[in-house]
């Protein structure tokens, strides 16, 4: 049984930091309002470098856990479960990363008892992809009676679905519909739905731009009156509702919630993302909280993981 004064430490692993929250356990985590109360209170962040050694790395992990456990002891907390959201390659059972384009250092390392060193050993830790924890974070706020899939657009292009309240997912924990590889017309989604998509595009159109520009940088110019920039992400639009239209009709999903940083410009691109789903009854909508619902989801989930380590 769940004591009144347990928690869950939900953490959203990325590549320059780690973001953490308390959020009690138990039904708490189920109400989008109390969630998101808790998340902002409780949130912090530890620096990491993606490119980092393996022992930079882990100790990223081991401050995390005596901050999470500090924050904890002074509210009369005790953590019970941690759940990690991260990108793959990872092995979500087993606890390890299995990237090679970043956290190289850590390739293969089990990282839930590099947790439980300062958090205690009895607590139990779990691994989640981060498109399902925002796609659980997200839908607590969701319209009731849809038929979800989530999908985040920055550095990459991620993507979960439901069936029946569930996640769908593939035996190592993963997505089971993956996008950011599927074939889509000279190369895969992912090249032309992400940050390079959107960078490439704008420098094609525009002579002289600054390859050092950032998509947030287009966005402004975008709504600045800059024609290029707004064509970069109308194509992007685009080119998701036709790398999504086939994939949801296999899902059966009737609602598409919308995360990454890139979705806080959705503004931008969502009329023709419309015009390609609205004729199949699909919606599009940007989630609610864009940042927190990673946090919102790993909570969610923690007690539906098989415990790792």
């Amino acid at each position: 049984m769940t004591r009144s004064d347990s928690c869950i430490l939900a953490v959203d692993a990325g590549g320059t930091s780690l973001k953490a929250a308390l959020i009690p356990a138990g039904p708490h985590t189920r109400n989008a309002e109390e969630c998101a109360e808790w998340v902002r209170r409780s949130f912090f962040s530890v620096d990491v470098r993606s490119d980092g050694g393996r022992e930079e790395i882990l100790s990223a992990y081991r401050a995390l856990g005596r901050k999470a456990s500090d924050l904890a002891s002074r509210a009369g907390l005790s953590i019970l479960r941690a759940a990690v959201c991260t990108p793959g390659p990872f092995d979500y059972m087993a606890g390890c990363s299995l990237m090679r384009h970043k956290f190289q250092e850590i390739y293969g390392v089990p990282l839930s008892p590099v947790l439980q060193e300062s958090i205690g050993k009895d607590c139990q830790v779990s691994f989640l992809h981060d498109s399902t924890a925002f796609l659980l974070g997200a839908g607590l706020s969701a319209p009731p009676g849809r038929r979800l899939c989530g999908v985040t657009i920055g550095t990459g292009l991620g993507f979960a679905c439901m069936r029946d309240g569930k996640i769908r997912q593939n035996p190592m924990g993963g997505p089971a519909v993956v996008l950011y590889s599927r074939p889509y017309l000279r190369s895969t989604g992912e090249s032309y739905v992400s940050k390079r998509g959107i960078l490439n595009r704008y420098l094609e159109r525009s002579q002289g731009a600054s390859p050092e520009l950032t998509v947030a940088e287009i966005a402004g110019l975008a709504r600045a009156g800059d024609a290029m920039a707004l064509e970069a992400f109308q194509d992007t639009g685009l080119h998701l509702g036709r790398i999504l239209l086939p994939v949801l009709r296999e899902c059966q999903s009737d609602t598409v919630l919308l995360g990454g940083a890139i979705s806080k410009s959705a503004d931008l691109f969502l009329p023709q993302l419309g015009a390609v789903l609205s004729p199949a009854g699909i919606r599009a909508i940007p989630a609610k909280d864009i940042d927190l619902s990673p946090l919102f989801g790993a909570a969610r989930y923690a007690p539906e993981l098989t415990v790792c380590g």
